[in-house]
């Protein structure tokens, strides 16, 4: 029993003590945010190519769209400055 006892604490000892004391891992874009890109990607698509000009609404909602993609890229850039994300 005295053995066990000084192999763990010479393991406890020797160990890398990095994996304690380092910074959480930064993570990859959540799948819910690329999925979401992609529904963006996806309207856009649809609504430039629905035909007809919709009273101007329809060019409004691109831009509408093209702005919430802006924002998610602002938001990556935020996340990777700040060290959420890779």
């Amino acid at each position: 029993m005295r053995l066990a006892s000084l192999v763990l604490l010479a393991m406890m000892v020797f160990s890398p003590m990095s994996t304690l004391l380092s910074a959480p891992p930064e993570r990859d874009v959540p799948a819910e945010i690329d999925a979401a890109r992609q529904a963006l990607l996806t309207a856009k698509h649809e609504l430039e190519h629905a035909g007809g000009q919709w009273g101007g609404h329809r060019a409004e909602a691109v831009k509408h769209v093209e702005a919430a993609l802006g924002e998610l890229r602002e938001a990556e850039d935020w996340a990777r400055a700040h060290h959420d994300i890779r």
